[in-house]
């Protein structure tokens, strides 16, 4: 049983490194969007309207902050939900009373 959990293991750390890889690219990628509409917005006032709340890139950082991470975390907890528990490892190893 030990076995089982080196590879679950290992998607755990893959699966946090591949949402962190998008939080932060989306995040950048967002902040960016969020950076150019404003310069144009300073540039062009009359005829480019700022960025406001319903901007699509607000709404994907947003997400990169609060969705992704949670996200995460049901991933996280599914795989340790598959994880074997150490008691049940341990009381089927030892085998006497």
């Amino acid at each position: 049983m030990h076995d089982r959990g080196r590879p679950l293991l290992r998607v755990a750390i893959a699966w946090t490194l591949l949402l962190g890889a998008i939080g932060v690219v989306l995040a950048l990628e967002a902040m960016a969007a969020l950076y150019d509409g404003q310069q144009a917005c300073f540039i062009n006032y009359p005829s480019v309207s700022c960025p406001a709340g319903d901007d699509p890139a607000v709404i994907r950082l947003t997400f990169a902050f609060f969705g992704v991470p949670l996200i995460w975390l049901v991933g996280i907890g599914l795989v340790t939900l598959a994880m074997p528990r150490r008691a049940r490892a341990g009381s089927g190893d030892s085998g006497g009373s």
